[in-house]
């Protein structure tokens, strides 16, 4: 290795020339090549994209606006600049500090008539300038194609922010990569430990919150998870294009690269040259790298046992594996041996999963009381919920000053938060919660996704009189706290804040379109008269204000006749046509149109057959199949036609009543019906024996 040093002055400098002249024709590479590769993800994508604008795709300049952003935005978007400005950077500290993981040439650097901190501050100058001439150069190239070819969606704006994007999170992932470089004497181990520590801030923050919610009852995990999640500069950029760094957040990355610039560099100072080719070349780091690396493998294990398994037993078995395996392993790197296994490895891992076990057990106890925590039904001003939190931590994306023009009259789907405020239901929700918290399962041993009762989540957000917050989150079996879900869902408020229905303006309605599920795709219907939108969202409003919490939830999962699609301006939803719509159903038939948009006895069903569940099913998996699925569909119908004790109805009031009453959900069905439509095809589902009528139990009873 040949280095370059100036005169004997050099020494006291903050760097020295010749050593930098020495990196930038050794490593001048790293440059070029980023150079290039961010001219070409930049403003030849401009440049392809304008040459293409004629193309019929480009015709809205909405979305040609929108397309040009996009390349200045680092996101999904864009997966390879992505990767490009979170490598160069890592691999950049990487290759000017390598010298150090190699003692020889270590040593040669370190007999040069230069100190060590003039070394250090010279290599950082060096890698600053791989880094931040190509991105600026570009957004010079970027700027000049912009602006002479007369591109108006892009302006200097845009390109200055990705610009101060990019100079940040390569500054950033540089230092970073420099400083974790002191701590490693191998390359790999550096770069695979300069991403996770970008990852680490929100990684062990997920998986401490994860494991926390195992065992503390009610504990808010999805409140608190987006808010960690951008912890992480890596995590961060997912989402930068929808939500720029704000000024906080730009002084905080500053402040944390000048901090591991100073890091990095003291442990240089203080960095033993024999260290090379360790894994961790300070001795008092081993413990710490050992244990912290064994109890986020260990946790890690643990939630991903506990995801796929929903088991604490196998919660358990990987918190013992990862444990286990991250302790040897890493046992394994650090003594460059296999000989671990002796009584000094095995002494401190039994030290570990002691103080581990001790502290588990801990969680066992509700020691602060944060499970039966209420506030005084007086204190509550208002209470959220719902079965998520994203309504109520959503917050739109922030729309580029230079794009608002184009985008102000986009819409973006906005989440109604379902906050209640009004005190009777307050009082209910109240209620609920404490019924929930008195009557809790063991969550240890209890399973819901094995329960055979439906499984429900409720997520509570309680605002305090004084301005405070509590957050709660349970997972529950739905149908135990029916009687007190009942009159929640039944009132106003709820129905005001879940239905978009009750929220439109008739007036605001440009079409409304029925549609038949997939069973029945040729029945539809379009509305565009004003008067008759008025009285068709009316009958819908009047129906959904009449719904009982038995048809809201629906538990059988009855069919609906049809889907209901409203077109507002600019955005469009959709609802059920339930079979409990009887107002909507009644005005279809005043205005003539109920038979175009349901399926009806005689002119779509030719007839149906009804068995007990699950005969039918059964006979059909035992039965060789067709090729072609219309004539397996023929096949069966008369095998169905010849089954003994099979009942065979073709009367469309008994026709009527098993297409309002059949539902899919097979769990507490006693009877299977297939219907049969005119031209073949079949529809099938459940029926139960509570409401079924006398011509069914008659023919059964026999």
């Amino acid at each position: 290795m040949k280095w370059g040093i100036e005169a004997m002055p050099s020494k006291t400098s903050f760097i020295n020339m010749g050593i930098l002249r020495n990196d930038l024709k050794r490593f001048a590479w790293i440059g070029t090549g980023y150079l290039l590769a961010l001219l070409a993800i930049v403003p030849l994508k401009v440049f392809m994209l304008y040459s293409s604008a004629e193309d019929l795709r480009f015709n809205n300049a909405e979305y040609l606006a929108t397309t040009y952003l996009r390349i200045f935005q680092l996101d999904h978007y864009n997966p390879i600049q992505l990767m490009v400005i979170i490598a160069v950077p890592v691999l950049t500290g990487l290759l000017l500090f390598r010298y150090l993981q190699d003692s020889r040439a270590a040593d040669t650097a370190h007999t040069l008539p230069v100190k060590r901190e003039t070394l250090y501050n010279t290599h950082i100058v060096a890698g600053i300038a791989f880094l931040f001439i190509p991105l600026m150069l570009t957004s010079l190239v970027s700027w000049a194609l912009v602006a002479g070819l007369g591109i108006e969606q892009v302006n200097g704006a845009n390109i200055f922010t990705w610009l101060g994007i990019n100079l940040l999170i390569d500054l950033l992932f540089f230092i970073c990569s420099v400083a974790v470089g002191m701590i490693t004497g191998m390359t790999t181990m550096q770069g695979v430990l300069s991403i996770i520590v970008l990852i680490l801030p929100s990684g062990l923050s997920i998986l401490l919150l994860h494991n926390l919610s195992q065992y503390v009852y009610g504990f808010a995990l999805d409140y608190y998870l987006p808010k960690i999640e951008t912890l992480s500069p890596l995590f961060r950029l997912a989402e930068i294009s929808g939500s720029p760094f704000q000024p906080g957040e730009i002084a905080l990355y500053l402040f944390i690269s000048i901090v591991l610039y100073f890091v990095g560099r003291s442990l240089y100072l203080r960095r033993h040259t024999e260290a090379a080719g360790n894994a961790i070349t300070f001795g008092a780091l081993r413990p710490l790298f050992k244990y912290s690396v064994t109890f986020c493998t260990m946790l890690l294990l643990g939630t991903y046992f506990n995801r796929v398994q929903d088991s604490m037993t196998w919660t358990y078995f990987g918190y013992l594996l990862g444990s286990l395996l991250a302790y040897f392993l890493i046992e394994i790197l650090l003594h460059k041996s296999l000989q671990v296994f002796r009584w000094q490895q095995l002494k401190g891992y039994g030290i570990y999963a002691l103080a581990m076990v001790v502290l588990l057990s801990l969680f066992h106890f509700d020691w602060t009381g944060f499970e039966k925590k209420l506030p005084e039904l007086s204190e509550v001003k208002s209470v959220y919920m719902d079965n998520s939190f994203y309504p109520l931590t959503y917050v739109p994306a922030n729309v580029l000053a230079a794009n608002a023009q184009v985008t102000e009259d986009l819409y973006t789907y906005t989440p109604v938060k379902a906050i209640f405020t009004d005190k009777n239901n307050i009082a209910r929700i109240y209620s609920l919660h404490e019924q929930i918290i008195a009557s809790r399962l063991d969550k240890k041993e209890f399973s819901l996704s094995r329960s055979t009762k439906k499984p429900g989540r409720i997520c509570l957000a309680y605002e305090l009189e004084n301005g405070k917050h509590i957050y709660r989150q349970y997972a529950f079996a739905t149908t135990d706290y029916a009687d007190s879900l009942k009159p929640i869902y039944e009132s106003r408020e709820y129905k005001e804040m879940h239905k978009e229905t009750l929220r439109v303006n008739p007036a605001e309605v440009d079409f409304i379109e029925i549609n038949g599920t997939v069973d029945r795709p040729n029945k539809n219907l379009r509305i565009v008269d004003p008067e008759l939108i008025a009285q068709a969202v009316a009958a819908l409003q009047c129906d959904i204000y009449d719904e009982t919490y038995e048809e809201i939830v629906n538990i059988n999962g009855k069919i609906p006749w049809a889907q209901v699609h409203i077109q507002v301006k600019n955005r469009s939803f959709s609802q059920d046509w339930k079979k409990s719509y009887v107002n909507f159903e009644q005005w279809l038939k005043d205005t003539g149109k109920h038979d175009q948009v349901r399926l009806l006895p005689g002119a779509d069903i030719a007839c149906a057959f009804i068995d007990r569940a699950p005969a039918i099913n059964e006979e059909d998996s035992e039965r060789p199949q067709s090729k072609t699925g219309q004539l397996t569909r023929q096949l069966d119908i008369a095998a169905l036609e010849e089954k003994p004790g099979i009942l065979k109805i073709t009367g469309q009031e008994q026709l009527e009543w098993c297409l309002r009453n059949y539902y899919e959900n097979s769990e507490r069905a006693v009877y299977q019906v297939v219907f049969v439509k005119n031209d073949g095809e079949t529809i099938s589902g459940f029926l139960g024996e509570a409401d079924a009528p006398s011509f069914i139990k008659e023919h059964f009873s026999r």
